[in-house]
């Protein structure tokens, strides 16, 4: 016999089959109305309705025996359950910082504004004063302009428990300008999101590959050292000087991170952490680092002078 979602409920006291296949059907709905909460990670559309189940099966089902009439109801309240877990689990990610971070900082400087209700492209960001049509064009582009920016400062940073910041204020400001400008039209919030994220891949939480057994063992002799590369070096002043400066972008914890970044055993050792939290530094590490040192000339002899610098300071214990 056939019975609907509100029926099976009430006569189970708890979610049956109907009522997952109706979870399932909200989740991926509701995703698509929140792309950040699937570009943050690599999360499917079962992972999603299982982390959702897990965090919230229990009030959701105590909410739908109380409030809901019927099926209709029953839909309303799972919709609004999802869509509110996923705002939430948004707030959680990276991506959903830099959005908070950008829409702070676009709403406090007068160069940017929020299109009208009453024209083309509403609520998305412009330039203040540049009534353009919505841009729809390649990411690429944008992004490429906001990566020719030049002068863009990092604060150092030396926190473990909150998020580093993106950049300092007139280098986000001048980067969201370079995007506008390039756009010659509105962007949406993911939009820029997108270009940020690329443009500072460094703010992203990085991905945890777990390695199988022992093969954060296994090194290739023939792979340089950074003492290797530092003996090979011809460092030259001005190689020096950025380097110093960079140097002084890290943290204490990311200086010591440095010049063991070829080896996840020592870097276990030195954080005394598992395997997949030393990769996860590691990348996070090198990311920055490749920020930082930029796509000059002389980026190969910067990097290097980096890597002494940060070795003369530190130690494995």
């Amino acid at each position: 016999m056939v019975i609907s979602a509100f029926e099976e409920l009430h006569r189970l006291g708890h979610l049956g089959r109907d009522c997952l296949h109706l979870v399932t059907r909200l989740v991926e709905e509701e995703a698509r109305r929140v792309p950040e909460i699937r570009r943050d990670s690599a999360r499917d559309l079962d992972d999603l309705v299982q982390e959702f189940l897990v965090d919230r099966i229990r009030p959701v089902t105590a909410s739908l025996l109380a409030q809901a009439t019927d099926d209709a109801s029953v839909g309303r309240l799972l919709r609004r359950s999802v869509r509110n877990w996923m705002i939430d689990s948004v707030r959680k990610t990276s991506r959903g910082a830099l959005r908070r971070r950008l829409v702070e900082v676009l709403s406090g400087d007068h160069a940017f504004e929020k299109v009208p209700a009453s024209e083309p492209g509403a609520g998305r960001w412009r330039l203040t004063g540049a009534p353009l049509p919505p841009w729809t064009g390649p990411i690429d582009d944008l992004v490429r302009a906001a990566r020719e920016v030049p002068n863009v400062r990092i604060p150092k940073w030396s926190s473990t428990t909150r998020r580093p910041p993106i950049a300092d204020r007139p280098s986000i400001i001048a980067v969201a300008e370079a995007a506008f400008t390039a756009a010659s039209g509105s962007l949406e919030e993911v939009q820029l999101v997108d270009v940020f994220a690329a443009r500072f891949p460094v703010v992203l939480d990085p991905d945890i590959v777990y390695l199988p057994e022992g093969a954060e063992n296994r090194a290739d002799a023939d792979e340089p050292t950074p003492e290797d590369l530092v003996v090979a070096a011809d460092e030259e002043l001005s190689a020096a000087a950025a380097a110093a400066g960079i140097v002084g972008m890290l943290s204490p914890v990311e200086r010591r991170i440095v010049p063991y970044l070829a080896s996840s055993a020592d870097i276990r050792v030195l954080l005394a952490c598992g395997p997949a939290q030393a990769r996860q530094h590691a990348d996070r590490v090198a990311a920055k680092l490749r920020q930082l040192v930029g796509e000059g000339e002389d980026r190969e002899a910067v990097a290097k002078e980096v890597i002494r610098l940060c070795g003369t300071t530190t130690a494995l214990g």
